[in-house]
């Protein structure tokens, strides 16, 4: 066999074993990468809640949430509508408490374009709008396209720190299950090789290229 060949032949073997370790083990690794960017997003949230006090804001808050969790979610959503446009910090967070409860109402495209003007929000702080993001892009992976999940993370993924490794793991999750397994490996490769790659992401891409 020629080397041309049998490196294309190599190449298909291990595409194909890329896309089977996804379809067994991509719904746990998702899951895994779900749980620590919420844990790394709710020290974010947890730090800007803290450093944006408004009492009158706060009760305005908490009285929408009790609301929905009281069964009256038209009007705790009306209430966090009201936030949004609100001059406090809790105009983000009413955004991201509207992305969550659009999502557990299938209303996933609602969903994401909350986190979008969360992004966009000059209020919130970098972390935050990097979080947002985030949250957006996993959302897309099973409810949009591979464009979609590009145009939203393609440039924190290209930035410095902890967000933008997050971000091509995303990305990368988003070419398996899009059918591209070759672009996905060679992402797979840039976050296992990435000396700054946080342990958790270099492990789990690792997984991908075994």
């Amino acid at each position: 066999m020629s080397e041309p060949i049998e490196a294309e032949v190599n190449e298909e073997m291990r595409n194909r074993q890329l896309k089977s370790i996804w379809n067994r083990f991509g719904i746990y690794i998702i899951a895994s990468a779900v749980i620590i960017i919420l844990a790394v997003g709710g020290y974010e949230v947890s730090n800007y809640w803290n450093n944006k006090i408004s009492q009158k804001e706060s009760d305005r808050f908490d009285s929408a949430i009790l609301m929905i969790e009281e069964g009256r979610s038209d009007e705790g959503y009306k209430k966090l509508l009201e936030l949004t446009n609100s001059k406090s910090g809790y105009r983000g967070l009413a955004l991201f408490r509207l992305s969550s409860e659009s999502y557990d109402l299938g209303n996933f495209n609602e969903s994401v374009e909350f986190l979008k003007k969360a992004s966009n929000d000059k209020s919130l702080t970098e972390g935050l709008r990097s979080f947002a993001k985030i949250k957006a892009g996993l959302i897309l992976v099973d409810h949009g396209s591979l464009d979609d999940v590009n145009n939203i993370l393609d440039s924190l993924a290209k930035k410095n720190g902890s967000f933008s490794f997050h971000a091509k793991e995303i990305i990368a999750l988003s070419m398996l299950s899009n059918g591209k397994e070759s672009e996905a490996k060679l992402m797979f490769e840039s976050i296992a090789s990435d000396a700054a790659t946080p342990p958790s992401l270099a492990r789990r891409a690792e997984i991908f290229l075994q």
